[in-house]
């Protein structure tokens, strides 16, 4: 066989080798992501369970990316820039808990707020997201920190990056109002470097309204701490467990977690009750 003919083999072989890895199911966890595997439970597949989560600095880790973030009234953009100064394309990542990108905002000057966003590829690789509504409601603008995190098809390891920048809104200042509330958390340490449980017990806003929680990229809802202090960025992504009390009429939703630093935490849960909903919670650790 000749050098052309084997060219040709190899490159049909490639070829064909890359239309079998694409059409693999996906588990819609984390595709090549070992970290994390599926589970079944009441025929709805959930992502992440009975996993304890780490709180990391991510500037601190040092991944081989850059992040370019830039905020307009009503939505961004953002590039996530290699180490040889290329972009990533929404074909070089793949799904993770459903979508390809997270991007977390933490607003810490002009209102206490936080919003979990998923930026949605072009052609020339910018990644372009909206602010929500509700989001935008009451909201003036102010400090954002931006973590986010994705999952690269060669590696099929989570990356993690933060950036920072200001966003500004025409807008007079409201808190922002939530549909449903907490009526009770507990943690079962609040030691750092203790592995602990936190359980929030939930509760319609409406009074005698049951409170059904509807999968949210794949689980039940998402749960993200940050310091309160602005100078100690960094953050923790949680899924919950499933401990049996998820579907009652005011359902508890518990977190793993590994206790961060000492010092004072925020924490930020995102349920689906038919719709997008946030609330929060103080968390203080102790040395």
């Amino acid at each position: 066989m000749n050098k052309r003919r084997q060219l040709i083999l190899i490159s049909i072989l490639a070829l064909g080798l890359f239309v079998l890895l694409k059409s693999l199911p996906d588990t819609h966890c984390a595709l090549l992501h070992a970290d994390h595997q599926p589970v079944l439970d009441r025929g709805l597949e959930f992502c992440g369970v009975n996993e304890e989560a780490n709180f990391y600095s991510p500037k601190d880790l040092q991944f081989p990316v850059k992040v370019e973030i830039k905020f307009n009234q009503n939505d961004g953009e953002l590039r996530l820039v290699k180490s040889d100064g290329k972009l990533f394309y929404d074909y070089e990542i793949a799904l993770s808990h459903t979508q390809k990108v997270h991007l977390h905002l933490k607003q810490n000057t002009g209102r206490n707020d936080y919003i979990h966003l998923h930026p949605v590829s072009d052609d020339l690789g910018v990644w372009h997201f909206k602010f929500p509504e509700e989001f935008l409601k009451g909201n003036p603008g102010g400090a954002l920190q931006a973590y986010i995190d994705f999952v690269p098809l060669r590696s099929g390891r989570t990356i993690l990056a933060e950036a920072s920048g200001t966003w500004s809104h025409e807008s007079e200042l409201h808190d922002r109002v939530s549909r449903n509330k907490i009526e009770s958390f507990t943690v079962t340490s609040n030691k750092s470097g203790d592995s602990a449980t936190l359980r929030f017990k939930l509760a319609s806003g409406a009074s005698s309204t049951p409170l059904k929680l509807k999968p949210i990229m794949s689980t039940l809802g998402h749960a993200v701490i940050f310091s309160t202090d602005p100078k100690k960025t960094g953050y923790a992504h949680m899924h919950p467990s499933l401990e049996g009390q998820e579907y009652e009429s005011e359902p508890t939703l518990a977190f793993k977690l590994k206790l961060p630093a000492a010092g004072d935490y925020e924490i930020w849960i995102n349920i689906n009750d038919g719709e997008n909903d946030y609330l929060v919670a103080p968390l203080h650790v102790n040395n």
